[in-house]
Protein backbone atom coordinates (compact mmCIF):
# COMPACT_ATOMS: atom_id res chain seq x y z
CA UNK A 1 0.00 0.00 0.00
CA UNK A 2 1.56 3.11 -1.14
CA UNK A 3 -0.97 5.85 0.33
CA UNK A 4 -3.21 5.44 3.26
CA UNK A 5 -6.26 7.87 1.78
CA UNK A 6 -6.43 8.80 -1.87
CA UNK A 7 -9.13 12.03 -2.73
CA UNK A 8 -10.20 11.95 -6.70
CA UNK A 9 -11.66 15.52 -6.99
CA UNK A 10 -13.59 14.49 -9.98
CA UNK A 11 -14.36 11.18 -10.64
CA UNK A 12 -15.20 10.65 -14.65
CA UNK A 13 -13.86 8.46 -16.98
CA UNK A 14 -9.85 9.55 -15.85
CA UNK A 15 -10.62 9.46 -12.35
CA UNK A 16 -12.63 6.93 -12.40
CA UNK A 17 -10.20 4.36 -13.38
CA UNK A 18 -7.44 6.07 -11.15
CA UNK A 19 -10.12 5.19 -8.42
CA UNK A 20 -10.86 1.58 -9.72
CA UNK A 21 -6.83 0.26 -10.18
CA UNK A 22 -6.08 1.95 -7.05
CA UNK A 23 -8.57 -0.50 -5.20
CA UNK A 24 -7.73 -3.27 -7.67
CA UNK A 25 -4.61 -3.14 -6.91
CA UNK A 26 -4.61 -1.97 -2.98
CA UNK A 27 -2.38 0.98 -3.66
CA UNK A 28 -4.50 2.55 -1.09
CA UNK A 29 -6.64 1.97 2.26
CA UNK A 30 -9.29 4.21 0.96
CA UNK A 31 -10.03 6.17 -1.88
CA UNK A 32 -12.43 9.11 -1.77
CA UNK A 33 -14.42 10.77 -4.90
CA UNK A 34 -15.24 14.48 -4.93
CA UNK A 35 -17.55 15.80 -6.75
CA UNK A 36 -20.30 18.24 -7.45
CA UNK A 37 -23.42 16.13 -7.90
CA UNK A 38 -24.46 13.36 -5.54
CA UNK A 39 -25.91 11.44 -8.48
CA UNK A 40 -22.07 10.96 -9.86
CA UNK A 41 -20.74 9.97 -6.59
CA UNK A 42 -23.27 7.63 -5.97
CA UNK A 43 -22.68 5.95 -9.33
CA UNK A 44 -18.87 5.92 -8.98
CA UNK A 45 -19.30 4.03 -5.47
CA UNK A 46 -22.23 1.63 -7.25
CA UNK A 47 -19.40 1.02 -10.23
CA UNK A 48 -16.33 0.49 -7.92
CA UNK A 49 -14.77 3.39 -8.66
CA UNK A 50 -14.54 4.77 -4.96
CA UNK A 51 -15.04 3.65 -1.46
CA UNK A 52 -16.83 6.72 -0.33
CA UNK A 53 -17.91 10.29 -2.10
CA UNK A 54 -18.49 13.85 -1.23
CA UNK A 55 -19.83 16.85 -2.27
CA UNK A 56 -17.45 18.72 0.52
CA UNK A 57 -13.96 19.19 -0.83
CA UNK A 58 -12.41 20.29 2.64
CA UNK A 59 -14.09 16.88 4.15
CA UNK A 60 -12.85 14.61 1.09
CA UNK A 61 -9.71 15.64 1.46
CA UNK A 62 -9.16 15.80 5.28
CA UNK A 63 -6.00 13.25 6.47
CA UNK A 64 -5.36 12.64 2.71
CA UNK A 65 -1.83 12.00 1.33
CA UNK A 66 -2.50 12.13 -2.74
CA UNK A 67 -4.95 14.20 -3.88
CA UNK A 68 -5.77 13.55 -7.71
CA UNK A 69 -7.48 16.91 -9.71
CA UNK A 70 -9.31 15.35 -12.77
CA UNK A 71 -11.73 18.20 -13.34
CA UNK A 72 -12.27 19.87 -16.68
CA UNK A 73 -9.38 21.78 -17.84
CA UNK A 74 -10.88 25.49 -16.85
CA UNK A 75 -11.21 24.50 -13.12
CA UNK A 76 -7.85 22.73 -12.54
CA UNK A 77 -6.22 25.68 -11.38
CA UNK A 78 -9.29 26.49 -9.04
CA UNK A 79 -9.26 23.23 -7.38
CA UNK A 80 -5.49 22.58 -7.19
CA UNK A 81 -5.68 26.41 -4.60
CA UNK A 82 -8.46 25.02 -3.07
CA UNK A 83 -6.82 22.00 -2.11
CA UNK A 84 -3.57 23.50 -1.39
CA UNK A 85 -5.45 25.81 1.41
CA UNK A 86 -6.76 22.46 3.37
CA UNK A 87 -4.32 19.77 2.69
CA UNK A 88 -2.73 18.01 5.66
CA UNK A 89 1.35 18.66 5.86
CA UNK A 90 2.79 16.15 3.72
CA UNK A 91 0.17 15.59 1.30
CA UNK A 92 1.35 15.63 -2.42
CA UNK A 93 -1.64 17.39 -5.25
CA UNK A 94 -1.26 16.26 -8.59
CA UNK A 95 -3.17 16.39 -11.67
CA UNK A 96 -4.07 14.94 -14.67
CA UNK A 97 -4.89 17.76 -17.41
CA UNK A 98 -3.74 17.27 -21.23
CA UNK A 99 -1.92 21.41 -20.79
CA UNK A 100 0.63 21.87 -18.34
CA UNK A 101 2.26 25.13 -19.00
CA UNK A 102 -0.38 27.59 -17.40
CA UNK A 103 -1.69 24.84 -14.90
CA UNK A 104 2.20 24.19 -13.69
CA UNK A 105 2.76 27.83 -13.00
CA UNK A 106 -0.30 28.46 -11.48
CA UNK A 107 -0.13 25.22 -9.05
CA UNK A 108 3.32 26.02 -8.07
CA UNK A 109 2.15 29.66 -7.05
CA UNK A 110 -0.44 28.26 -5.16
CA UNK A 111 1.40 25.41 -3.27
CA UNK A 112 4.59 27.10 -2.89
CA UNK A 113 3.76 29.12 0.16
CA UNK A 114 1.95 26.01 1.64
CA UNK A 115 4.39 24.06 4.08
CA UNK A 116 5.34 20.47 3.41
CA UNK A 117 2.37 20.29 0.65
CA UNK A 118 3.62 19.23 -2.91
CA UNK A 119 2.67 19.90 -6.73
CA UNK A 120 3.29 17.49 -9.42
CA UNK A 121 1.70 17.80 -12.51
CA UNK A 122 0.99 14.36 -14.52
CA UNK A 123 -0.78 13.38 -17.95
CA UNK A 124 -1.53 10.25 -18.64
CA UNK A 125 -1.89 10.02 -22.36
CA UNK A 126 -5.01 7.46 -21.96
CA UNK A 127 -8.99 7.89 -22.27
CA UNK A 128 -11.97 7.86 -25.14
CA UNK A 129 -13.94 9.66 -27.27
CA UNK A 130 -16.82 8.50 -24.75
CA UNK A 131 -16.46 10.82 -20.79
CA UNK A 132 -17.98 10.08 -17.63
CA UNK A 133 -17.38 7.10 -14.92
CA UNK A 134 -19.74 4.63 -16.23
CA UNK A 135 -16.81 4.10 -19.18
CA UNK A 136 -14.16 4.00 -16.71
CA UNK A 137 -12.01 1.08 -16.32
CA UNK A 138 -8.93 -0.09 -14.08
CA UNK A 139 -6.79 -1.40 -16.71
CA UNK A 140 -7.21 2.05 -18.75
CA UNK A 141 -3.60 3.26 -17.89
CA UNK A 142 -1.93 -0.36 -18.45
CA UNK A 143 1.18 0.27 -21.28
CA UNK A 144 -0.25 3.63 -21.68
CA UNK A 145 2.42 6.67 -21.35
CA UNK A 146 2.79 9.15 -18.57
CA UNK A 147 3.93 12.29 -18.94
CA UNK A 148 5.54 14.06 -15.80
CA UNK A 149 6.05 18.02 -15.90
CA UNK A 150 7.89 18.64 -12.65
CA UNK A 151 9.13 22.26 -12.61
CA UNK A 152 12.31 23.66 -10.13
CA UNK A 153 10.13 23.71 -7.52
CA UNK A 154 8.73 20.41 -7.45
CA UNK A 155 10.51 18.02 -4.38
CA UNK A 156 12.70 14.73 -5.20
CA UNK A 157 10.71 12.73 -2.73
CA UNK A 158 7.42 13.83 -3.84
CA UNK A 159 8.44 13.09 -7.65
CA UNK A 160 9.73 9.72 -6.71
CA UNK A 161 6.25 8.85 -4.85
CA UNK A 162 4.03 9.91 -8.17
CA UNK A 163 6.26 8.55 -10.60
CA UNK A 164 5.76 5.10 -8.40
CA UNK A 165 1.97 5.74 -7.78
CA UNK A 166 1.88 5.53 -12.17
CA UNK A 167 3.83 3.17 -12.67
CA UNK A 168 1.59 0.83 -10.20
CA UNK A 169 -1.20 1.58 -12.41
CA UNK A 170 1.34 -0.13 -15.02
CA UNK A 171 2.23 3.29 -17.19
CA UNK A 172 5.31 4.37 -18.74
CA UNK A 173 6.81 7.54 -17.39
CA UNK A 174 8.20 9.93 -19.09
CA UNK A 175 9.83 12.90 -17.90
CA UNK A 176 9.76 16.15 -19.77
CA UNK A 177 9.30 20.26 -19.10
CA UNK A 178 5.78 21.64 -19.55
CA UNK A 179 6.58 23.79 -22.27
CA UNK A 180 7.91 20.50 -24.63
CA UNK A 181 4.57 18.61 -23.32
CA UNK A 182 2.50 21.24 -24.62
CA UNK A 183 3.97 21.51 -28.06
CA UNK A 184 3.78 17.45 -28.08
CA UNK A 185 0.51 17.20 -27.41
CA UNK A 186 -0.77 19.89 -29.72
CA UNK A 187 1.00 17.51 -32.28
CA UNK A 188 -0.34 14.56 -31.66
CA UNK A 189 -3.61 14.71 -29.83
CA UNK A 190 -5.01 18.49 -30.06
CA UNK A 191 -3.99 18.60 -33.64
CA UNK A 192 -5.54 15.72 -34.91
CA UNK A 193 -8.79 16.60 -32.74
CA UNK A 194 -9.00 19.48 -34.80
CA UNK A 195 -8.65 18.30 -37.78
CA UNK A 196 -11.21 15.16 -37.46
CA UNK A 197 -13.66 17.84 -36.16
CA UNK A 198 -13.05 19.83 -39.26
CA UNK A 199 -12.99 17.10 -41.72
CA UNK A 200 -16.86 16.29 -40.60
CA UNK A 201 -17.80 19.63 -41.05
CA UNK A 202 -16.66 19.12 -44.49
CA UNK A 203 -18.51 16.48 -45.36
CA UNK A 204 -22.20 16.71 -46.38
CA UNK A 205 -24.85 14.78 -44.64
CA UNK A 206 -25.37 12.54 -47.60
CA UNK A 207 -21.41 11.82 -48.08
CA UNK A 208 -21.63 10.77 -44.04
CA UNK A 209 -23.57 8.33 -44.63
CA UNK A 210 -21.17 6.60 -47.16
CA UNK A 211 -18.48 6.85 -44.74
CA UNK A 212 -17.04 3.60 -44.47
CA UNK A 213 -14.34 2.42 -41.56
CA UNK A 214 -11.34 4.37 -42.58
CA UNK A 215 -13.45 7.44 -42.41
CA UNK A 216 -15.07 6.19 -39.26
CA UNK A 217 -11.40 5.20 -38.17
CA UNK A 218 -9.85 8.63 -38.86
CA UNK A 219 -12.83 10.80 -37.22
CA UNK A 220 -13.73 8.63 -34.18
CA UNK A 221 -12.24 10.77 -32.10
CA UNK A 222 -14.81 13.51 -33.72
CA UNK A 223 -17.30 12.12 -31.17
CA UNK A 224 -15.30 13.48 -28.23
CA UNK A 225 -16.78 16.46 -25.54
CA UNK A 226 -17.13 19.48 -27.48
CA UNK A 227 -17.14 21.21 -24.34
CA UNK A 228 -14.09 19.62 -23.15
CA UNK A 229 -12.44 20.03 -26.56
CA UNK A 230 -13.11 23.76 -26.92
CA UNK A 231 -11.58 24.45 -23.69
CA UNK A 232 -8.07 22.34 -25.13
CA UNK A 233 -8.61 24.38 -28.41
CA UNK A 234 -8.36 27.71 -26.65
CA UNK A 235 -5.74 26.79 -23.68
CA UNK A 236 -2.92 25.40 -26.07
CA UNK A 237 -3.82 27.70 -28.81
CA UNK A 238 -0.25 28.80 -29.35
CA UNK A 239 1.44 24.97 -29.38
CA UNK A 240 -1.34 23.82 -32.12
CA UNK A 241 -1.16 26.36 -34.62
CA UNK A 242 2.54 26.03 -34.46
CA UNK A 243 1.62 22.09 -34.92
CA UNK A 244 -1.08 23.10 -37.83
CA UNK A 245 1.49 25.23 -39.95
CA UNK A 246 4.13 22.06 -39.63
CA UNK A 247 1.07 20.26 -41.29
CA UNK A 248 -0.12 22.77 -43.91
CA UNK A 249 3.76 22.62 -44.70
CA UNK A 250 3.41 18.66 -45.41
CA UNK A 251 0.42 19.06 -46.76
CA UNK A 252 1.34 21.83 -49.45
CA UNK A 253 4.26 19.73 -50.33
CA UNK A 254 1.53 16.41 -51.18
CA UNK A 255 -0.23 18.70 -52.94
CA UNK A 256 2.45 20.06 -55.04
CA UNK A 257 3.21 15.80 -55.89
CA UNK A 258 0.18 15.60 -57.34
CA UNK A 259 -0.64 18.89 -59.18
CA UNK A 260 2.94 18.11 -60.60
CA UNK A 261 1.72 14.44 -61.11
CA UNK A 262 4.99 13.61 -59.68
CA UNK A 263 4.60 10.11 -59.26
CA UNK A 264 8.19 9.10 -57.82
CA UNK A 265 7.97 12.17 -55.56
CA UNK A 266 4.42 11.51 -54.54
CA UNK A 267 4.98 7.67 -53.17
CA UNK A 268 8.51 9.08 -51.31
CA UNK A 269 6.14 11.44 -48.89
CA UNK A 270 3.56 8.91 -48.45
CA UNK A 271 6.22 6.11 -48.04
CA UNK A 272 8.43 8.06 -45.64
CA UNK A 273 5.34 8.81 -43.70
CA UNK A 274 4.10 4.92 -43.79
CA UNK A 275 7.23 3.94 -42.28
CA UNK A 276 6.85 6.77 -39.36
CA UNK A 277 3.43 5.54 -38.46
CA UNK A 278 4.58 1.56 -38.76
CA UNK A 279 7.13 2.99 -36.16
CA UNK A 280 4.10 3.83 -33.17
CA UNK A 281 2.65 0.52 -33.17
Amino acid sequence: MLFKKISIVGVGLIGGSIGMACRKKKIAGEVVGIGHRRSSINKAKKLGAIDKGTLNLKEGIKECDLIIISTPINIVTEKITECARFAKKGAIIIDVASIKVKIVKLADKSVRNKEGISYVGTHPMAGSEESGVSVAKPDLFKNAICIITPSKYTEDSALKKVKRFWRMLEAKIEIMPASKHDFAVAQISHLPHLLAYGLCASIPIEGARLAGSGFKDFTRIAKSDPKMWTEIFLQNKANILRARNIFEKNIKLLQSNIIKKDEIGLLKRITSAKEKRDSIG
